[in-house]
């Protein structure tokens, strides 16, 4: 039970609450506002404040983003006021902080949670600089997952597709039968973690990270053929006018019978579930080709600012709880995400949240754990990288890929030439 510190007599109870604040309250910034997200990080703050005696936690909203946290963070920087945690990406996101000398090393209680113990080494990497720990992982989802609408699946006698035959067998049978085959989303983001499945069945585990590490040439033939496998297949089959619609109006479309399957993040099960579209009875999952045994991932972390030496204090015993099997699950289950810890049992997801963390569990113990190439690439390039396969994928002609390998090619030689490449 949490200690209430009095600092004057009792009929002083106003000043004694504002002064105890003052001490013992620590902000955790983050920016997840509303919905499973938010129930989330209220769960994993709540979490913390039962397992800390010595200190209280309440969590702030910075609306907006990574992007707008990180002006947020900025200016507070600056004021001298930054909070005791926050809500971090991964790679060249936390870099960038350290690189500034305003984060606070992990490496105590990366060593008390059993860091290299609970993280796979996939997810270690990316926070990781210099092989020191500056974030701590509380929030994981998967990218390589095509789900698929089981109705339509059992109408047509139809079962998940293990390899790229199998899956464009798959795609002329929903499309023979009237169904637009797998669903697509406009933006940035959607395509590149689509071509996140050719790319790995080119260039292998190591090549990704080759390909990460700039080692690897955007004009390469090894890239060249990732594209051409990208535009035979998933292109191929994607559903008309999928660039104009939005990741949770292509999720309706399964739902509602239109569009047979859709490969999005693990978080679109937790849509489907409020539809009451339910995991392993209308909705089912599959790995994407060439990622069968990986788990392609992207991530939030716990990171500390260089602060007082209370505050670290405090924020290193939040992390701990937050890393352990309890805390981790306390936030997982209500967002619908999964568990970076490798210790959490299974049993505390559903059924889809299950099969999510054993493709994980088989990863970690392949080291298939891959990051989200997005993260791993410097700024620049992998704001581009995800541009340009839009692009290719609304336009998937010789001319276009032409265009978009010399571009990101241009771009990663000036990335070389700064230095800016890390080999995660």
């Amino acid at each position: 039970m949490k200690r209430t510190r009095l600092l004057g007599a009792l009929f002083a109870g106003a000043i004694t609450a504002t002064s105890a604040y003052a001490q013992d309250t620590y902000e955790i910034w983050h920016y997840y506002a509303a919905g499973s997200e938010l129930a989330g990080m209220e769960a994993l703050i709540a979490n913390g404040n039962e397992a800390v005696d010595e200190a209280n936690f309440k969590g702030v909203i910075i609306p907006g983003n990574v992007v707008e946290l990180r002006r947020q963070l900025q200016t507070a920087f600056l004021g001298g006021q930054p909070p005791a945690a926050y809500q971090s990406s991964m790679a060249f996101e936390l870099k960038a902080f350290v690189d500034g000398g305003r984060l606070h090393p992990l490496t105590e209680v990366w060593s008390e949670i059993n860091g290299d113990e609970i993280f796979p080494d996939g997810v270690q990497r990316v926070v990781k600089i210099d092989g020191v720990p500056y974030g701590v992982p509380y929030d994981l989802s998967l990218i390589n997952n095509v789900f698929y609408n089981v109705e339509i699946f059992e109408e047509l006698g139809l079962e998940a597709p293990t390899d790229w035959e199998s899956f464009l067998a798959t795609c002329s049978a929903l499309s023979d039968a009237g169904y637009q085959p797998l669903g697509n989303a406009g933006g940035p983001f959607w395509s590149l973690y689509n071509f996140y499945a050719p790319l790995v069945s080119v260039l292998g585990v190591d090549g990704y990270y080759q390909l990460a590490s700039g080692e690897i040439g955007f004009d390469s033939p090894e890239f060249a053929e990732a594209l051409d496998l990208y535009r035979d297949t998933m292109v191929s089959c994607y559903a008309d006018n999928w660039s104009g619609k939005t990741w949770t109006q292509t999720a309706d479309d399964v739902v509602n019978g239109d569009t047979g399957m859709f490969m999005m993040g693990i978080w679109v099960a937790a849509y489907f579930e409020q539809a009451d579209f339910l995991a392993g009875e209308n909705f089912d999952v599959f790995q994407a080709p060439g990622t069968v045994g990986k788990s392609i991932f992207q991530m939030d972390a716990l990171a500390v600012p260089a602060g007082s030496e209370a505050a670290i204090e405090a924020a290193g015993k939040f992390i701990a709880a937050a890393a352990s099997p309890e805390g981790q699950a306390a936030f997982a289950v209500p967002k619908g995400s999964l568990a970076p810890n490798v210790n959490v049992d299974p049993s505390v997801y559903g059924y889809a949240g299950s099969r999510f963390a054993e493709q994980f569990s088989e990863a970690a113990a392949n080291d298939a754990v891959l990051p989200n190439l997005f993260f791993l690439l410097p700024t620049s390039v992998g704001t581009e990288l995800g541009v340009q396969i839009e692009r290719f994928a609304i336009d998937p002609s010789d001319a276009v890929k032409a265009e978009l390998m010399s571009t990101l090619e241009t771009l990663r030689q000036e990335a070389l030439a700064e230095n800016a490449f890390i080999a995660w």
